[in-house]
């Protein structure tokens, strides 16, 4: 037997009940044994009409009614009048219970009440269906011991016991319907079990019934490797250890409350979870959690997760009395638990000890007595990132790797479990976000162990609407003539839509409306001329990085003096030759400093300045901080300005680029902050370079970067500076990605499908050769079948034509069913798509074609 327990959720209205009656259906064979909680919401509601007590004696009564008419609303929905009779009972004798005090007297009755109701409709629901179901009144074998009504403790030899006595025959044969939450004490008193009480119900019942697995069915689609809303892109796990979950729970991914597990972790029985939303519901698109650690560890799978933690304090006491004292940290901790304050984290050292706790309710009063024992320093809006994963354990090279990720965020303290399968940091809460996605791309991108990493939620949400003709995407543009351009050039193909790009500019400049601000667009993301022609017409100068794109860009109508030329280790003949055009040059190192100036007099240059912090999607792209190779140091502008001076050259402007897709305004922000203290000891500089590097949402649900924050941010900053200094200033962007890149689609034609044990290999007629980002960043490029119009949706991996196994676009993505001869949509391909193409294996390059819309421009 099995048992399926459905959280308030899973039971939330008709469309819900009717999804649990499929799902039961579907496991009949197995024996089910349901378990339900109150409709979502409903225990909340009377537990705060209880606790509102004699301050507002009708409030039970209306909640109750409230309560009631939804029930009853579902019955009509349903067709299930026939258990309107025992419904009608329940709710008189929670009438009869209203009466109560507000403390405990009769509390345990009052809120019993959600989940008797519960449970009635869903026996109903079942029987109307043809399934022999049985409600059952879950008091009769969930015995607790009698200390506290409303948050007591199982007796589990006295539910074993009566169990085997009252629930062994009636499952034979029929399936029963009973209550999670609620139990009774040895007088036959109502009691509850507290905070996941239905899930401690399932674990109980599951043990004592020696049932081969138990189904927790909810609104998510089990454990993931990352928290969705930080990250959309955050995989299902498909096995994970209790150890492992538990850790992960208690820092922030409240999938199931650890404790709640144990009856189940002791006897052996795996836990799945699953959402009981998905169409259909599906028990292999869940997470299986056992006792056991996973033994198929590779590098790709030490680490099964990332959780944060948020509204943290930080609390440290420093004193010099903890040297070689015994008992300190006892005084420490005896102050925080007369205050009822659980800590989470501990960091000592020889004079300090610091701790982290979530309740900042006594604070104060801790301070205060803390104060006693030494200087104390309160941190708040803090945050814990946890990483988790039992291959941690034995894995080299994690550490480097986290803070690899942590980059630039200030680490306030470190732990590592006494398990050693977790690793956490304290971050200011504002970092968190940030830390969290960069941790997950370190650790979850590119070809995972399918035996461990499931679909992404935003994949399996794509899937789901696939199937049921919604898309959580607009139509494509090239829907219609994909086919027509295809015919007419062949594949692979590159389009872009200039459409898209002037609806980019505009955007833009509605976030960065101030007069001093001034748009270089760097065209290494996209060099074609009918881009850059565009970009003339638009006013907007280039950021260029090699004599070529300088050449291209006067061709294409940009005046010289428009073009900033980034010089990253140049031949001096090249930088001479650019400066011959009219074209600034921007340099970052004082090498090639003293070389242009021991050959130039005169000049107005930039200087490029590593501002210390570097950010983006990836570390390649990462373009400041200590490993960058860009930039000079802070340190050596001071050298720089002598430099300067002493060749009659001026620096006119400061450039400072962190790296790209960057997603945090405060990142750009603060290195613009650096730049305009160092304009202070510049006489000549009235040019603050801000860079770009600004990202764009890849995967359906991204975070995307506040523009507007960016803008407003970057204003105050050039008027503080003017203030300060008395002299104008103006603010350069530099944006490439944010104009270009989903301007622009590769069109591919299959060529080729077969399964490989677990894979359907969909292969295409092009490679990394013609888009590396795949392959060199494990980038997310969201991908449209073009041609496919049936109903059902298949996961696949999109693979290219090299002989390299690096060559693949996608892995694991869900498409409409696809055949040989289907074109395939990538998307947002237009930076860094094309210009970074190749011959390799000599295969050609791809056509190139520019749009309007879906209308092709024949002279572009």
């Amino acid at each position: 037997m099995i048992i399926t327990k459905f959280g308030g959720t899973s039971v939330a209205d008709a469309p819900a009940i009717r999804r649990l009656v499929r799902i039961v259906e579907a496991r009949k064979a197995a024996t089910p044994l349901v378990v339900v909680s109150a409709l979502a919401g409903v225990s909340d509601a009377l537990d705060a009409a209880w606790l509102a007590g004699t301050g507002d004696p009708e409030r039970r009564q209306r909640t109750l009614d409230e309560v009631a008419a939804r029930h009853t609303a579902i019955v009509g929905e349903l067709g299930i009048e026939g258990c309107s009779d025992q419904l009608e009972r329940q709710v008189l004798a929670m009438r009869s219970s209203a009466g109560g005090t507000p403390g405990i007297d009769g509390r345990a009755d009052w809120l019993a009440g959600g989940e008797l109701l519960s449970s009635t409709l869903v026996a109903a629901a079942l029987e109307s269906c043809g399934l022999p179901a049985l409600w059952f009144d879950a008091r009769r074998v969930l015995r607790t011991v009698g200390e506290n009504p409303v948050e007591d403790r199982p007796d589990e030899a006295a539910i074993a016991r009566l169990a085997a006595e009252h629930l062994t025959d009636s499952i034979a044969g029929r399936i029963v319907v009973t209550q999670g939450f609620i139990g009774a004490d040895a007088t036959g008193r109502t009691t509850l079990l507290g905070r996941g009480g239905s899930d401690y119900t399932a674990a109980l019942l599951g043990a004592a019934l020696a049932a081969s697995r138990i189904e927790i069915w909810t609104d998510v689609d089990g454990v993931l490797t990352g928290p969705p809303k930080i990250v959309p892109g955050a995989r299902r796990l498909k096995r994970l250890s209790f150890a492992e979950a538990a850790e992960l729970a208690y820092f922030g991914a409240k999938v199931l409350h650890p404790a709640t597990m144990r009856p189940a972790r002791v006897a052996g029985i795996p836990v799945l979870v699953a959402n009981s939303r998905r169409e259909p519901a599906d028990a292999t698109i869940g997470t299986t959690i056992v006792d056991e650690f996973a033994t198929d560890l590779d590098e790709r799978s030490v680490v099964r997760s990332v959780a944060a933690k948020k509204n943290v304090t930080v609390v440290t006491v420093h004193s010099g009395r903890m040297l070689l004292a015994h008992g300190f940290l006892e005084r420490i901790f005896a102050v925080f638990a007369r205050h009822s304050t659980p800590v989470d984290l501990v960091s000592t050292s020889e004079v300090s000890v610091s701790m982290t706790v979530d309740d900042a309710r006594s604070i104060a009063a801790i301070v205060c007595d803390l104060d006693k024992l030494g200087r104390v320093e309160i941190a708040p809006e803090m945050a814990i990132v946890c990483v988790v994963g039992a291959g941690m354990r034995e894995a080299l090279g994690i550490p480097a790797r986290i803070f690899r990720a942590v980059g630039n965020a200030q680490v306030r303290m470190i732990s590592q479990g006494a398990s050693e399968i977790n690793v956490s940091l304290v971050v200011g809460a504002a970092d968190a976000d940030g830390v969290v996605r960069r941790l997950h791309e370190e650790f979850f991108h590119g070809n995972l162990p399918r035996s461990v990493f499931g679909e992404s939620l935003a994949d399996l949400d794509q899937a789901d609407s696939a199937r049921t003709g919604v898309s959580v995407l607009p139509p494509h543009p090239l829907a219609a003539v994909a086919a027509r351009l295809a015919e007419r050039h062949g594949t692979p193909f590159y389009a872009y839509d200039l459409t898209r790009i002037e609806s980019q500019i505009a955007q833009l400049r509605r976030s960065t409306p101030d007069r001093r601000f001034r748009l270089l667009y760097a065209c290494k993301a996209n060099g074609h001329p009918a881009i850059l022609r565009l970009m003339a017409a638009n006013d907007i100068g280039i950021d260029a990085v090699s004599p070529m794109e300088v050449g291209r860009a006067i061709d294409c109508g940009i005046e010289p003096g428009s073009i900033l030329f980034t010089a990253t280790n140049v031949a001096p003949e090249a930088m001479l030759a650019v400066l011959d055009r009219g074209v600034r040059v921007n340099l970052g190192s004082l090498s090639d400093l003293r070389r242009l100036t021991a050959m130039r007099r005169g000049v107005d240059l930039f200087l490029r300045v590593n501002p210390g912090i570097g950010d983006g999607h990836h570390e390649h792209v990462v373009t400041g901080g200590a490993d960058s190779k860009f930039g000079m140091s802070v340190d050596d502008v001071g050298e720089a300005q002598a430099i300067l001076a002493a060749s009659g050259n001026r620096a006119v402007g400061l450039h400072g680029h962190i790296g790209s897709g960057i997603v945090d305004a405060e990142q750009i922000l603060e290195s613009t902050r650096r730049l305009a203290e160092l304009a202070t000891s510049l006489p000549d500089v009235r040019v603050i370079n801000a860079g770009g590097g600004f990202g764009v949402p890849y995967r359906p649900g991204d975070p995307e970067l506040d523009l507007d924050a960016l803008g407003r941010g970057l204003e105050q900053i050039v008027s503080g500076l003017e203030q300060r200094l008395g002299r104008p200033f103006e603010l350069w962007l530099e944006p490439g990605r944010y104009l270009v890149a989903q301007c622009g689609t590769l069109v591919v034609r299959v060529t080729c499908k077969k399964r490989v044990g677990d894979h359907m290999f969909v292969g295409v007629d092009s490679g990394f050769n013609h888009l590396l980002r795949p392959a060199l960043y494990g980038a997310y490029h969201q991908i449209r079948n073009l041609s496919g119009t049936a109903e059902t949706v298949e996961f696949v991996d999109v693979v290219g034509n090299l002989c390299e196994s690096a060559d693949v676009f996608a892995w694991d993505r869900p498409l409409r069913q696809v055949l040989e001869g289907d074109l395939l949509a990538i998307e947002d391909a237009g930076a860094y798509g094309f210009v970074m193409a190749s011959h390799y294996n000599l295969w050609p390059l791809p056509h190139e074609i520019v749009l309007r819309g879906d209308r092709e421009i024949a002279d572009a």
